[in-house]
């Protein structure tokens, strides 16, 4: 499915938020979705934004959004349970039930640039791609050690642009909305408390057929609190990462196909990182990190292979930020 560029035909977009109090954050995604522009005629832009708190926090930020002349149609919705999946899924089954042609995805700590929205459309109009991801860089919250600046912890891998992918992120993605209507949920409520649904939602697409394309200049900023700046954080959420990618093989495979391939996977990550520790001492605390990082995504890949679920935004109180 190719997106048309203008005039009647202009693509309708649905861009799908989830949140869970975070107004202030919410309040500067929406003022950033309220400046993106497009070159060769705009889409028919809708947002829906899906307040994953029971007690509705973010109506009044919808309200002042609104008030201010928000330029297109944005729809609160709550969806009561504690579960980003499930959130997910009713921002998917509103935008689904008005027509939408195409869904994105982005989070609620996040701004998109001006050509956001323009550079993923364009990006699937080159590739004919079922899915377009982007970059997210990070904006820093308050001042942090200058080894993690450098050191990339949170930005997103880098590619050319126009690569294909194995798997996407609910973070920046423009998604078919057809593929959404084709899969069951779409995202998995057990991965609603632990992360990584969308990973599994987009690892099974492309499984099936469907192509994952990168968007190199369709980049968000991701707003990083001083609370994550730090090195215990970035090494729960390498053990996350693993512990959340095997559970998503786990999920797509039978329960004895591949074990031994994911054991060797989770293990070689721990050895690898392990090995290269010594010499990244010598490097210097961003080296060592690196390292480490590897020994903690191995280390949640064998958790997982011994039925260890890691529960991150059950324990966080953060079940809307992406994963």
């Amino acid at each position: 499915m190719t997106a048309p560029r203008d005039g009647a035909g202009a693509p309708r977009v649905v861009i799908c938020i989830a949140t869970y109090r975070r107004p202030g954050l919410l309040a500067a995604l929406l003022g950033s979705l309220a400046g993106v522009r497009f070159r060769e005629g705009a889409p028919r832009i809708s947002v829906v934004v899906v307040d994953n708190d029971a007690q509705g926090s973010a109506a009044p930020v919808l309200e002042r959004v609104r008030a201010a002349g928000f330029p297109f149609a944005l729809t609160g919705l709550v969806q009561a349970e504690r579960n980003i999946s499930l959130a997910r899924n009713e921002g998917v089954r509103w935008a689904l039930a008005r027509g939408a042609e195409w869904v994105a995805f982005v989070d609620d700590d996040e701004t998109v640039s001006p050509e956001w929205l323009d550079e993923l459309l364009a990006a699937q109009r080159r590739t004919g791609a079922r899915v377009v991801s982007g970059p997210v860089r990070a904006r820093y919250a308050g001042p942090v050690p200058g080894w993690i600046a450098r050191g990339g912890f949170f930005e997103s891998p880098g590619g050319a642009d126009g690569s294909e992918r194995v798997t996407a992120a609910t973070n920046n993605v423009l998604v078919d909305a057809a593929l959404l209507r084709g899969e069951e949920g779409p995202f998995d409520p057990r991965f609603g408390t632990s992360g990584s649904g969308d990973s599994l939602f987009f690892m099974h697409a492309q499984r099936r057929g469907a192509r994952i394309v990168w968007a190199a200049r369709a980049w968000v900023e991701e707003t990083v609190p001083s609370s994550r700046a730090r090195g215990g954080w970035i090494l729960r959420r390498a053990f996350r990462v693993g512990n959340g990618a095997l559970w998503c093989e786990r999920a797509l495979d039978p329960p004895l196909r591949r074990t031994a391939r994911r054991v060797a996977k989770g293990g070689a990550r721990l050895v690898l990182g392990a090995a290269l520790l010594p010499a990244a001492l010598l490097r210097g605390r961003r080296g060592a990190m690196r390292a480490l990082w590897n020994v903690c995504y191995g280390a949640g890949c064998l958790a997982a292979l011994a039925g260890y679920r890691y529960h991150e935004y059950r324990e966080s109180g953060s079940a809307a930020n992406g994963g």
